[in-house]
């Protein structure tokens, strides 16, 4: 990616997650989010080198989901454990498909799925990642 500069990506991970009973593109993309992370197994930024995760870390975040202008970016933000940058977009992805019957709403629930990827880029001194 020519706009990351000098940065040098580290690992990535995706993952899914899904709401099936009331249709919250939020909630779906928070548990696609969780599900990657839940994966991703770094023991520490140590073997790179002098790293200032609030500097030299960055969290970049693609989230798939069938309405992307409900999400809430800032909740997905709040979803990634490390200080360091964050940057999240939110895409048309993702798949809504019929679910259970709902006495309140009087009909079908739409089950939201969302799918995430997510890369963990550094910036080191040394340049080898």
């Amino acid at each position: 990616m020519s706009e990351l500069g000098n940065w040098r990506r580290y690992l990535s991970e995706w993952g899914c997650g899904a709401v099936l009973t009331h249709e919250d593109q939020t909630l779906a993309a928070i548990r696609a989010l969780r599900n990657a992370m839940s994966r991703v197994c770094h023991m520490n930024f140590e073997p790179l080198g002098n790293i200032d995760l609030s500097k030299d870390v960055l969290v970049d975040v693609v989230v798939g989901v069938p309405k992307p202008k409900e999400v809430h970016v800032n909740e997905l933000i709040k979803e990634i454990p490390l200080n360091c940058t964050k940057r999240v977009k939110v895409v048309n992805g993702g798949l809504e498909a019929e679910g259970a019957y709902n006495e309140g709403l009087g009909r079908n629930v739409k089950v939201v799925i969302a799918v995430a990827y997510i890369t963990i880029y550094v910036r080191t001194s040394c340049g080898d990642v």
